[in-house]
């Protein structure tokens, strides 16, 4: 846990989804002291990619991480994908 006097750095992948833009209009409604938000779309990097998402670790060096991105496409282009 940080301390209060630390800066703590959110970094939110899918953060133009749904659930991302909504928290980004909280935070903005409701700022903190030494906090920043860090909001990433597919257009910042492929999290896929583990060069990338290091290389997007080292720029913004979050303390903490709300993963919301997922695979584009809605419903039904995800059903393929199921799990058993």
């Amino acid at each position: 846990m940080t301390e209060a006097t630390e800066k703590s750095v959110v970094m939110v992948t899918g953060g133009s989804g749904l659930v991302g833009s909504a928290i980004r209009d909280y935070v903005t409604a409701n700022p903190k002291e030494n906090e920043e938000w860090v909001f990433l779309s597919s257009k910042d990097g492929d999290l896929r990619d583990r060069k990338a998402t290091e290389a997007i670790f080292e720029k913004f060096k979050p303390t903490h991480v709300i993963h919301l991105a997922a695979k584009v496409g809605g419903l039904f282009a995800n059903l393929a994908q199921k799990v058993s």
